[in-house]
């Protein structure tokens, strides 16, 4: 085993119930995540915590999102295309949840594709017509 299976991914983490370590996941990083799934499957490998871990992992938005402070993503947000911009609101509330981040990801969403041209309308054209 190497020192990352054998060591503990926070403190009282083997005192502590599968609920109470499925309630403590969001706390962490992707880093810390695939510590913790890690030592899960190496040591009590408990299929309920397995797979919280499994949806918990995800890419970060961009690389170092999960070090980035919320000052830090909000002026990212502002060089972000719209795709970004999905990507950061929609880790934001499966993670940190933070308000300010995720309002003002909602609010530089909206102005993106408030700025998009129209799709064109397709022309109708009857079934019978063929």
């Amino acid at each position: 085993m190497t020192d990352a299976e054998t060591q503990t991914p926070f403190d009282g983490y083997d005192r502590l119930g599968q609920r109470a370590i499925m309630d403590r996941l969001s706390d962490h990083t992707q880093v810390e995540l695939a510590g913790i799934e890690s030592y899960e499957r190496s040591h009590q490998n408990r299929l309920p915590v397995l797979d919280k871990l499994r949806y918990m992992r995800s890419r970060e938005p961009f690389d170092g999102y999960d070090a980035f402070s919320a000052e830090q993503i909000l002026a990212a947000l502002q060089e972000s295309d719209l795709d970004g911009v999905k990507r950061v609101r929609d880790y934001e509330r499966k993670f940190a949840n933070r308000p300010d981040v995720i309002a003002t990801a909602a609010r530089v969403q909206h102005e993106r594709q408030e700025s998009r041209p129209a799709a064109p309308v397709p022309a109708y054209k009857p079934a019978s017509a063929s």
